[in-house]
């Protein structure tokens, strides 16, 4: 698969100047074409006449939050979204992966951002058109509605915590997600370690799908994680 450079588009919205220059340099001399904004309002105004295919977005603006931001843009059109920012606390993490694709905490490593920016536009384009949608022999997972369908279109019961571990593994295309990562778009944290709150939440989700076609492609990557593998 060609990597996305040149043919995706990239809206940088940053206050600090030498960061959305730094930012906007690289990645443009990785081929895409990038576009820039200082404020919430200069990025709203900036999306609406031309649309992005990927939006990188500081969490502290000098008019609102970057999540604000994000959610109304996501409103307009559908973009990628990456925060950067110097907020690295868990919460803050797992906030910030409700509305996005990716976060990334300041300083940033040019060649990370990079590598996060190419992976998330490779998981955005599969996702297009329908992207709100993802078909899973037969069953429909609804990222909008947040519903999991099976073939004859009844709803299957899940938590929250339950869908949002889901939708993450459906979306990575078949990476593996670590614990970890899994927590964090979860929110589960709990009193039982993390690794075990994940193994819970994902031993409830087989369950659920025990008898159906999907029940084998949520699979361990022993000392590593989750996947999941569809089965051709």
């Amino acid at each position: 698969m060609s990597e996305p450079s040149e043919s995706a588009s990239i809206l940088i919205v940053e206050d600090d100047p030498i960061v959305r220059s730094i930012v906007a340099t690289s990645l443009g001399a990785a081929g895409f074409v990038v576009r820039q904004a200082d404020t919430g309002d200069a990025a709203r105004a900036s999306f609406a006449e031309t649309p992005a295919d990927l939006v990188l977005i500081d969490i502290r603006l000098p008019d609102g939050s970057g999540h604000e931001v994000a959610s109304r843009l996501q409103s307009i059109g559908n973009p990628a979204v990456i925060f950067l920012t110097s907020l690295g606390g868990t919460q803050d993490r797992i906030r910030g992966l409700d509305l996005a694709d990716d976060y990334l905490v300041k300083p940033i490593d040019l060649g990370e951002l990079n590598a996060r920016v190419r992976a998330v536009l490779r998981r955005w384009r599969r996702g297009q058109p329908g992207a709100a949608t993802r078909e899973l022999a037969g069953w429909t997972l609804d990222l909008v509605r947040r519903e999991l369908a099976d073939p004859d279109g009844q709803v299957q019961r899940l938590t929250r915590a339950e869908f949002d571990v889901l939708a993450a593994l459906v979306q990575a295309g078949g990476a593996v997600l670590s614990r970890d990562y899994l927590l964090e778009v979860s929110g589960s944290a709990d009193s039982l370690t993390a690794a075990r709150s994940i193994d819970v939440l994902v031993s409830r989700i087989r369950r659920k799908l025990r008898g159906s076609a999907l029940a084998a492609a949520l699979q361990t990557v022993p000392g590593q994680g989750y996947r999941w593998q569809l089965a051709a």
